[in-house]
């Protein structure tokens, strides 16, 4: 089956009624969410009546979510265009759902899965990252033995409030996770105090329990490469919205007599800009292309969410420096965005994950 750029007349859908939103509702609220530290409710419901960011099969509650990968993760770029912050608490807090739809068993999905076709769904989280393994899922130091599981997780999005969370860690076949249900089965340590992304409160968490073990196996590591995917499609969002912003002033502002676009020092920055967006997206597509097609590997997501966090952090960059002065100040939304960016890539560095995980793959065979 041959890789196919052409999103289907339903993603195009989508992605034309999440970008209007984005623009209408989500971008005017950003500063609010920011200064308030989380996502109002309201603003919450609304954007899981869209039906992306916990997706849920309703008959049945079957096994898998209703939505392929491509379209979860153009969904989360557009959401992701209008604030990354927001983006990355609501569709962070839907991860839990994620995953026991697609790797959970019978049992488990009729338990925790109805919860999320309500109005205002629940938390659940998925926690991966650590501080040495910062998105590196072969160095993760969270055992795991059946249903046990030890070790402490950082970036842990809404772990406060979750009704139960994923634990992923390793055990002595790979990969391996283990579902807690409530916090009374962990220890939140704090909550981190960030650079960017304040709308979306993350959690450094402790695990030292036993809970419910998700069976092994392809379908796990499917969910954890889904959840990991969702860094580099918040990443191309937030790239987009530089990078968009900043052309548009550069064609709005001018120096000289005529608009500072024209000018090579800040043409060039604008062409980077599109290059790296353009690349990014490309790469974050065909790991969620190979996701779906199930031979997906970690190597695959970690490439795909390098391309994405530096050309987060670099349009982000760029977008600040083509505003000059108007850059650094709260009236132009660049700023945050470089914020937003930056703290991301801290989630999931691009240097370590997308050079370290893709090497090994090149060694390896």
């Amino acid at each position: 089956m041959a890789f196919d750029l052409q999103p289907t007349d339903e993603q195009r859908v989508l992605k034309d009624t999440l970008r209007d939103f984005s623009h209408e509702v989500v971008r005017p609220a950003a500063r609010a969410a920011e200064e308030a530290g989380s996502v109002p409710d309201d603003l919450r419901g609304q954007i899981h009546e869209l039906g992306v960011t916990a997706p849920v099969n309703e008959e049945g509650l079957s096994a898998g979510p209703p939505l392929d990968a491509v379209t979860y993760v153009i969904a989360a770029e557009e959401l992701a265009w209008g604030d990354p912050g927001i983006a990355y608490a609501t569709f962070g807090a839907g991860l839990g759902a994620v995953a026991v739809g697609i790797a959970g068993s019978d049992d488990q999905r009729a338990k925790y899965l109805p919860a999320f076709l309500e109005a205002i769904p629940p938390s659940a989280f998925v926690a991966v990252g650590e501080r040495v393994a910062a998105g590196d899922l072969e160095a993760l130091e969270t055992s795991v033995d059946g249903a046990k599981a030890v070790g402490h997780k950082y970036g842990v999005v809404a772990a406060d409030a979750a009704s139960f969370g994923v634990a992923v860690g390793r055990d002595q076949r790979g990969l391996a996770a283990v579902l807690f249900e409530g916090s009374d089965d962990y220890e939140i340590v704090k909550r981190e105090q960030k650079l960017g992304l304040e709308a979306a409160p993350t959690y450094v968490v402790r695990f030292d329990g036993a809970g419910e073990p998700m069976a092994s196996g392809p379908e796990l590591q499917r969910a954890i490469l889904w959840a990991k995917l969702l860094v580099g499609a918040i990443a191309v969002g937030s790239a987009r919205a530089s990078f968009e912003y900043a052309s548009r002033y550069a064609i709005e502002r001018e120096a000289f007599g005529k608009p500072i676009g024209a000018f090579q020092g800040v043409s060039f920055k604008i062409a980077d800009m599109a290059i790296a967006v353009d690349a990014a997206r490309l790469s974050v597509w065909r790991a969620a292309w190979k996701i779906d097609r199930g031979d997906a590997t970690l190597a695959d997501v970690a490439e795909a969410n390098g391309h994405a966090l530096s050309a987060a952090v670099l349009c982000g960059d760029d977008g600040v420096q083509i505003l000059g002065g108007h850059g650094y100040i709260r009236d132009h939304p660049v700023e945050k965005w470089f914020r937003d960016a930056v703290t991301l890539s801290v989630f999931d560095s691009p240097e370590l994950t997308g050079d370290v995980m893709t090497g090994r793959s090149v060694f390896a065979g």
